[in-house]
């Protein structure tokens, strides 16, 4: 069993949790899931000490039997129509709830009816929106394969190969290796014997169908709907069929271009027959720079490589801390100290507090006061005198007039303040005006999740985004490159965009709504790659004086 069944059966507990209305246990359940998803080991009784003992003992049970009681005993005491519901893509557990009772939908074939027939967009309490959503998460639904987000994709590579690597050479290849925000597959290169190796898979992962097959690739679709793929290379080629494997079609077919020039022969398969102890060497028998699997596109990196131009991309050493965080004070799980615990094992410099403002209830947003309790306590932490250092922040609501909720009298106390639209207007016009109006009032250092889009669920707001990333660069805001699974806003496409219209920084942060929620730097770190961010166009990477300066910017 690998570490992502044992994430995802805790993830089912979470949802099962939550439709029974326990919130904090179902919190520690997520946190327990995303955790293990990202461990460099396999998950058992001696590696995961760290975790709640009620999970613990769950997990053993997971390894021991393959599912685990709790779990169990949640799906007995709730309805199967009401479980399946809240399995669609993207619904929120109390939306499943409000269905269920509400308008009594017990099945799918209910929900399709009910969004069919107008019958969700007419009750007050769902609206248009929602019907929309719910009609992407019914088409994600029906798809005969699972499209995956990157952190889904790499988080379910990387517990594949932590186990086969013990016996075969396998590395990770194709659109995840490249960082693609969503993916349809996962690919992998792999050297070793191929009967032995399908034995060996089939004892490890649950096979639902097996797919194309011949004498050196096989493709199989696992029982959660995901289709893996995996190309069979010998030992001494294993590189040069690894570059080939990973990088996009017009990538792999202009190198092979340059092979052939340079005298080498190509494969049946199609990559080069080059020799090499690693992708370095195979790159510099082609007369070319490394070039980091993130931005093998066959753009301008290949002229680049060739002519040893590349920029040296970001790395997550680089990474000084995580400037956007929520704790229990709004709809956060963890309180501050143990989110400044958990940040310490990952060697930030500093992480940024940034709970929601009062006005966004849904999130139980801060009152003046909470925030002023808030502010005593970080003070209090900070006074410890050990990193990380605690930032005071917030993630202020931006009005319908484009004004930001932002206590006028506190707003010299905060360190960082982050502008974010969840209500939007429904014009491109009317979106556009008020983020710029947050841009140009001063008040601010960042605009969250610029474009809104929630992956499964709901598009991009309509909005004008060349006149945001110029206002924002006019004005020395920043945009985030939010990096929560189902956000990944801003895209790589929209990095480029913004940095084409003279923008300079950018910032990032996990969203994070409970300590496992921090372990999204890690697969993020492909986002920034693929954006060709460098080191110095990221305020994450700044030393703490440096980036109180660059703060300092929206007072003075």
């Amino acid at each position: 069993m690998t570490n992502w069944d044992i994430a995802n059966i805790l993830l089912q507990t979470k949802l099962l949790l939550l439709l029974r209305g326990e919130k904090e246990l179902a919190a520690k359940y997520e946190n327990a899931a995303y955790t293990i998803g990202i461990l460099d080991y396999p998950a058992n009784d001696k590696g995961i000490a760290f975790l709640p003992e009620i999970i613990q003992s769950d997990i053993q049970e997971i390894l021991n039997t393959g599912n685990c009681e709790a779990k169990e005993t949640l799906e007995k005491e709730i309805p199967k129509s009401l479980r399946g519901i809240a399995n669609l893509p993207g619904m929120r557990a109390e939306n499943a709830i409000k269905l269920y009772e509400k308008l009594q939908i017990d099945s799918i074939n209910d929900l399709k009816r009910a969004v069919s027939s107008g019958e969700i967009k007419e009750k007050k309490e769902f609206g248009t929106r929602f019907e929309e959503q719910l009609r992407r998460s019914l088409i994600e639904y029906e798809r005969d394969f699972k499209e995956l987000t990157l952190f889904e994709g790499y988080t379910y590579a990387k517990s594949i190969m932590m186990f086969l690597n013990k016996d075969f050479t396998i590395k990770l290849a194709g659109s995840v290796r490249r960082g693609k925000e969503l993916v349809n597959n996962i690919d992998f290169v792999v050297a070793g014997d191929k009967e032995k190796f399908k034995k060996t898979l089939n004892e490890l992962i649950s096979i639902r169908k097996t797919g194309k097959e011949n004498q050196n690739f096989v493709s199989i679709k696992d029982k959660y709907n995901i289709i893996l793929n995996f190309y069979f290379v010998p030992h001494e080629y294993f590189y040069s069929a690894l570059i080939y494997f990973t990088g996009s079609k017009i990538y792999s077919k202009m190198l092979n271009e340059i092979g052939k020039v340079k005298g080498f022969n190509i494969s049946k398969e199609g990559y080069l027959l080059i020799e090499g102890q690693d992708e370095k060497q195979i790159f510099e028998k082609l007369g070319m720079q490394y070039t980091p699997p993130e931005i093998r596109e066959g753009e301008e990196e290949i002229d680049l490589a060739l002519s040893n131009s590349l920029p040296e991309l970001i790395d997550e050493k680089d990474i000084k801390g995580d400037l956007h965080i929520h704790s229990n004070f709004s709809d956060g799980t963890n309180s501050i100290r143990e989110i400044k615990n958990e940040a310490s094992f990952k060697n930030y410099t500093f992480i940024a507090i940034t709970d929601h403002s009062q006005s966004l209830k849904i999130a139980r947003g801060v009152s003046k006061e909470k925030l002023l309790k808030e502010f005593e306590i970080i003070d209090k932490i900070n006074m410890d005198g050990d990193e990380p250092v605690l930032l005071k922040g917030i993630e202020a609501e931006i009005n319908m007039d484009g004004t930001l909720d932002v206590e006028m009298d506190l707003e010299k106390k905060f360190d960082i303040i982050i502008g974010a639209l969840h209500a939007f207007s429904q014009t491109n016009y009317e979106n556009t005006e008020r983020v710029k109006k947050a841009i140009e009032s001063g008040l601010i250092n960042v605009i969250a999740h610029p474009t809104g889009r929630i992956i499964h669920v709901r598009e991009a707001m309509p909005l004008n985004f060349d006149e945001i990333s110029k206002a924002a660069s006019k004005n020395r805001v920043t945009l985030e490159i939010n990096l929560f699974p189902n956000r990944i806003d801003l895209s790589s496409g929209l990095v480029k965009e913004a940095r084409r219209n003279g923008l300079k920084y950018f910032s990032i942060g996990t969203d994070a709504h409970n300590t496992g929620h921090l372990n999204f730097m890690e697969y993020g770190i492909k986002i920034l790659r693929r954006s060709w961010v460098k080191r110095e166009e990221l305020i994450n990477t700044f030393e703490l004086k440096e980036l109180r300066e660059f703060l300092w910017n929206r007072k003075h």
